[in-house]
């Protein structure tokens, strides 16, 4: 009886802890792909930054050769 009712308990805990740690793996899933997006969301302002600087730079090149006569 008593190794009977420790199966009992194990499996409850057995089961607690499985759906424990599914919560956490799904949990951890959207963090992850919240963390994607946001790095995305970086990853494109930094390009537009860099394409907006890349456009001034020669804007700059171009007006200072023609200032300096080249």
């Amino acid at each position: 009886m008593i190794e009977f009712l420790d199966l009992g308990i194990a499996g409850i805990l057995a089961a607690a802890l499985f759906f424990f740690l599914r919560h956490l793996v799904g949990q951890m899933r959207q963090d992850r792909m919240f963390m994607e997006d946001r790095l995305i969301g970086v990853v494109k302002d930094y390009n537009e930054a860099i394409k907006d600087m890349k456009e001034a730079m020669s804007e700059l090149i171009i007006w200072l050769r023609a200032r300096n006569g080249h």
